[in-house]
């Protein structure tokens, strides 16, 4: 086989970068945009936990019949939907970063 000067390869004498410089070129969108959603999910979680938090404190403070059964689920699912929110965070925040370097690249 010979060696030829056509590849399709691009010649940067061996300084290839695996991501482009975030400051150069980013048309996504800016700061914390992308993140609405997770920030949405986890401010409902919270008041849903803190709807559950004063469910118990009245309850134990006989203010309300309310069950413990109501509170109990008011504060676990709050809380299900705050870990939900701060998982979907790290992993938007990888896409964003996996975006940028393909755009890039």
């Amino acid at each position: 086989m010979e060696a030829t000067g056509d590849t399709s390869f691009p010649d940067d004498s061996g300084s290839q970068s695996l991501c482009p410089d975030p400051h150069t070129g980013a048309a996504a969108a800016p700061g914390w945009a992308y993140l609405h959603k997770p920030i949405i999910v986890m401010v409902m979680g919270s008041l849903m936990s803190a709807a559950g938090g004063l469910l118990f404190l009245l309850q134990s403070l006989r203010v309300t019949e309310e069950s413990r059964s109501v509170a109990s689920a008011c504060l676990s699912i709050g809380l299900m939907f705050v870990v939900v929110g701060l998982v979907w965070v790290p992993i938007l925040k990888e896409k964003q970063r996996r975006k940028r370097c393909s755009l890039g690249a």
